[in-house]
């Protein structure tokens, strides 16, 4: 049990490395965890909404989805329609996506929409775009801990090394960093959109499936770093067995030997201690 032990910071790195992928990843392509979002605004039911516009926009951390909502027995039902091209430096702007489909032929005030849900984005651009680089980090040097205990299994056996306790901090603190970016996003955008829409039909709903995988990354590669560094402090308290073997190496090959030497007058014994 205490040799399985071992590789626990490791595990916690593995499931954090894939959850953490999965938020990174999640809407850059309809079929890959598109329900997966930081947010989704729904439009359905703007005032003068235009043609082209669509009814929902997910936004993840490194693209956006829109499609339909359609009604049926059990209620409304997300009609997915595509996504947009991922990029690490994603920032959703209202205003550019909502011209662009309604061909530019209108302004925003015209169709209903809330300008200060525009100007909302558009405060929070530079904090969108540091998002996906720190999830980027993340993700990252979670890998490069799986990598190196890999690497340190055939060099220098199970123990762990401050190496792997460094990556995993730095691992840490840049997807709680991201974490915390997402979800001041998530909650405060919904309370924006919600607020300044409420007159033009403009609602928004935080994702709480993301949400919760990113914190769980966060959680694991806490515990993952603590046991990494409980396991290095308790090898350092250890004594190292191997000067020990040196040292009763070295005096069993300085053991005195016996042997004689013949001469003319007598035998002599002597003592090689070579």
């Amino acid at each position: 049990m205490a040799r399985l032990l071992i590789f626990l910071p490791t595990v916690c790195a593995f499931i954090a490395f894939i959850l953490s992928i999965l938020c990174l990843f999640a809407g850059t392509k309809k079929d890959i965890l598109s329900g997966v979002d930081i947010l989704t605004i729904y439009t359905s039911t703007l005032a003068a909404k235009k043609p082209g516009m669509h009814d929902f926009y997910s936004i993840h951390v490194m693209s956006y989805c829109e499609g339909f909502l359609d009604l049926n027995e059990t209620g409304q039902r997300k009609n997915l329609t595509g996504c947009s091209d991922r990029t690490a430096l994603f920032s959703f702007n209202p205003s550019e996506v909502l011209l662009k489909e309604t061909g530019n032929t209108t302004s925003l005030a015209d169709m209903g929409w809330p300008t200060a849900v525009s100007d909302d984005f558009h405060a929070f651009q530079i904090t969108s775009k540091s998002m996906g680089v720190f999830y980027c980090i993340g993700v990252g040097t979670a890998g490069l801990v799986i990598l190196a205990r890999l690497w340190f299994l055939l060099v220098r056996g199970p123990r762990q090394t401050i190496a792997e306790v460094s990556l995993l901090l730095i691992s840490f603190i840049s997807l709680s960093i991201a974490s915390i970016v997402a979800t001041v996003i998530a909650f405060q955008f919904v309370n924006l959109v919600n607020y300044h829409g409420k007159n033009s039909g403009v609602t928004a709903r935080y994702g709480n499936q993301f949400l919760g995988m990113t914190w769980a990354a966060v959680g694991l590669l806490l515990v993952g770093g603590i046991a990494s560094l409980l396991f290095v402090l308790v090898d350092r308290s250890r004594p190292d067995p191997r000067p020990e073997a040196e040292a009763e190496a070295g005096h069993e090959a300085k053991e005195p030997v016996l042997y004689l030497e013949e001469d003319s007058d007598s035998v002599k014994t002597k003592v090689n201690t070579d």
